[in-house]
C-alpha cells in the first residue's frame, strides 16, 4: 500500500488475543534494476491491541520480479523489534515496470505493501490491431521502430483511412534516455522507422521528461498533436491533416515546476507546483494557459475529451480529475472544480474518461463514479484488494482490468449498471506476477515481471472475444495502448523491449 499506514492498531482491531500485522511503508517508485535498502518497506505486528513481542518471527514473500541480495531469494523469515516494527531485508527489481506487492505474514494473518518500478530504457515495438466488427476475433502484429532507446511514451488514434486489415491512424512519441523525443504517425508524420525528432527555433529540444498525444476521433477530421516537457517550459505539437505538417509552440502563462502534462483534443494542460493550467491546444498559433481556479497543492490529474459527428466542429466533451490532498476533485464541460459525495481519500491511480472516474487508494480499494456506472453524483467502492487497473470509457461504457494483490487479472464492463460485469482471466498468465495493465475500447494489454507482454481484444459484451496471449515479444519494461469503437474497432499500442539487469 503506496500511503503510510497506521502505527496504532486500527478501531476495528481483533479480539485481544488475536495476532495481526499492517503495512506501514511500500517502496514508492524506483527505477528498474535499483536495490531498495533494507529497512525500506515497513510493517507493524501486533497481539490484540499490543505490539508483538520483540523476537516473534515474521515472514517476508517477495514477488517474481523482486528478489532479496542476500540468503533466500523470494521467501526470508524477520523478527519483529521494538514498538511491533517489521523491516523487510534489502531486494533488487529485476522485474518489468509495474506494481509489486511485497507480503507479510504473522502468525497466519497476512498484510501487503505495494511499490511501483518504472522502466530502463530499449528498443520501441508498435503494435497493431486488426480492424473489425464486435463478433470479428482480431489479430495483434508489430513492427520493429527507429528508437532504440526509448524510456516512456504516448499513443493514441482514430479510424484512419483502414476499413481492413491493421490498423493505422495511430500518432505516437517517444521521450528516449538522451532525453529528446521521437514522433510518427499518421497526422504527426515521419514512419515508426524513421521517426521525426522534436525540434523548436530549429534546435532539438532536450531535457524532457514526459509527453502526451492526441488524435481526433470525428469522422473526417486527421487534426493530431501533444505536449511535452522539460520540468521547466512546456511545449505543443499540432498537426492540421494526414501527415502535417506539424508545428511546435512554446505553451506561454505556466509558472512553477512542471510535475505533468496531458493533451487532449481540445485542451492541454500542465501540473505545475503552482496548480492545474489548461489551453486550447488543437488550433495553430502560441498558446497561453490559464490556471484553473482552486487546484493550488494538485499533485495528479487525468484529463479527457471526445468528440461526436463530423468534420472538424462536432461537440467536444471534456473535464477530468485531481488530486488535491488525496481527494479526487473533478472539472466537467467547464473548468470549475466539484467534489462528489463520497470521495475516495489517499488516492494513488486515478483515471478520468469521458463516462466514467476511477480512483485506487492506498489501501487497495477502487472507486468508480459516472454515468457507465449508473451515479454521477456519488463514488462507489468497486472492489479491494487491488494492486493496480487501467480502464477506458467511451459512448456510454466503460470497461477495464485490475489486478489484485494475490494475483487474480479481472477484466470489467458496464453500461449504465451499479454492478460490474467481470470476466477472470488470472489462468491465462500461467501463475505469473502481472505488474501493469493497459485498457483500451475493445484491446487490452498485460505486462508480466518476467517482461512477456500478452496482448488480447474484446469486451465483455464482444462475441469475439480471445483471451490473453503472449505477443512473442521479449524482455519489455513498458507499454501502453490505445483503442477506437466506432462501427468497427481499431487499435494498437507500443512496448519498450529494456536491457537485462547486471
Amino acid at each position: 500500500m503506496l500511503m503510510v499506514g497506521a502505527t496504532t492498531l486500527p478501531a476495528a482491531a481483533s479480539p485481544l488475543s488475536d495476532p495481526n500485522i499492517v503495512n506501514v511503508t511500500g517502496f514508492g517508485s524506483v527505477v528498474r534494476c535499483s536495490v531498495v535498502p533494507a529497512g525500506t518497506v515497513t510493517f507493524t505486528a501486533y497481539i490484540g491491541q499490543n505490539f508483538a513481542p520483540v523476537g516473534s518471527a515474521v515472514t517476508i514473500t517477495l514477488p517474481a520480479g523482486l528478489s532479496f541480495t542476500s540468503g533466500n531469494p523470494q521467501t526470508q523469515t524477520v523478527t519483529v523489534g521494538a514498538n511491533g516494527l517489521v523491516s523487510v531485508p534489502a531486494f533488487k527489481v529485476t522485474g518489468a515496470s509495474g506494481a509489486y506487492a511485497i507480503t507479510a505474514t504473522f502468525q497466519g494473518v497476512s498484510d501487503a505493501g505495494v511499490g511501483l518500478v518504472t522502466p530502463n530504457a530499449g528498443p520501441v515495438y508498435e503494435l497493431f490491431r486488426s480492424v473489425g466488427g464486435s463478433g470479428d476475433p482480431a489479430t495483434i502484429t508489430s513492427t520493429v521502430t527507429g528508437v532504440t532507446n526509448g524510456l516512456t511514451g504516448a499513443i493514441s488514434g482514430d479510424q484512419g483511412s483502414t476499413t481492413s486489415g491493421p490498423s493505422n491512424g495511430s500518432n505516437v512519441a517517444i521521450v528516449t534516455q538522451a532525453g529528446t523525443v521521437a514522433y510518427w504517425g499518421r497526422s504527426l508524420g515521419g514512419s515508426a522507422a524513421s521517426p521525426v525528432t522534436l525540434q523548436f527555433g530549429g534546435a532539438t529540444l532536450t531535457g524532457l521528461k514526459s509527453v502526451s498525444t492526441w488524435t481526433s476521433v470525428n469522422t473526417g477530421n486527421d487534426t493530431a498533436g501533444g505536449v511535452t516537457t522539460d520540468g521547466t517550459s512546456v511545449y505543443q505539437l499540432f498537426s492540421p491533416a494526414v501527415g502535417g505538417p506539424t508545428t511546435v509552440t512554446k505553451v506561454g502563462g505556466i509558472s512553477g515546476t512542471v510535475l505533468d502534462v496531458q493533451a487532449t483534443d481540445g485542451y492541454g494542460y500542465a501540473l505545475t507546483s503552482n496548480g492545474l493550467y489548461y489551453w486550447v491546444d488543437n488550433a495553430t498559433g502560441t498558446p497561453t494557459a490559464t490556471l484553473i481556479a482552486g487546484s493550488a497543492g494538485a499533485t495528479a490529474f487525468s484529463a479527457y475529451s471526445t468528440r461526436t459527428g463530423t468534420g472538424t466542429t462536432g461537440p467536444l466533451t471534456f473535464g477530468g480529475s485531481l488530486l488535491i490532498a488525496g481527494t479526487v476533485r473533478s472539472w466537467s464541460q467547464g473548468f470549475t472544480l466539484s467534489t462528489a459525495t463520497n470521495a475516495p481519500t489517499s488516492v494513488v491511480k486515478l483515471v478520468a474518461e469521458p463516462t466514467a472516474t476511477w480512483a485506487l487508494t492506498g489501501s487497495g480499494d477502487l472507486y468508480g463514479i459516472g454515468s457507465a456506472v449508473g451515479n454521477t453524483t456519488a463514488w462507489k467502492n468497486f472492489a479491494s484488494n487491488i494492486k493496480t487497473f487501467d480502464s477506458w470509457g467511451y459512448n456510454g461504457y466503460t470497461g477495464g482490468v485490475w489486478i489484485t494483490q494475490d494475483g487474480k487479472a479481472i477484466q470489467f464492463f458496464s453500461h449504465g449498471s451499479t454492478t460490474l460485469d467481470t470476466l477472470d482471466y488470472t489462468q491465462y498468465f500461467g501463475g505469473k506476477n502481472v505488474v501493469q495493465v493497459f485498457a483500451s475500447d475493445g484491446g487490452y494489454l498485460a505486462l508480466t515481471a518476467d517482461k512477456q507482454v500478452y496482448a488480447w481484444t474484446g469486451n465483455n459484451d464482444n462475441g469475439g472475444r480471445k483471451t490473453p496471449a503472449p505477443t512473442g515479444i521479449t524482455n519489455a519494461t513498458d507499454l501502453a495502448v490505445w483503442g477506437l469503437h466506432a462501427g468497427d474497432y481499431w487499435g494498437g499500442g507500443f512496448i519498450i523491449a529494456g536491457t537485462d539487469c547486471p
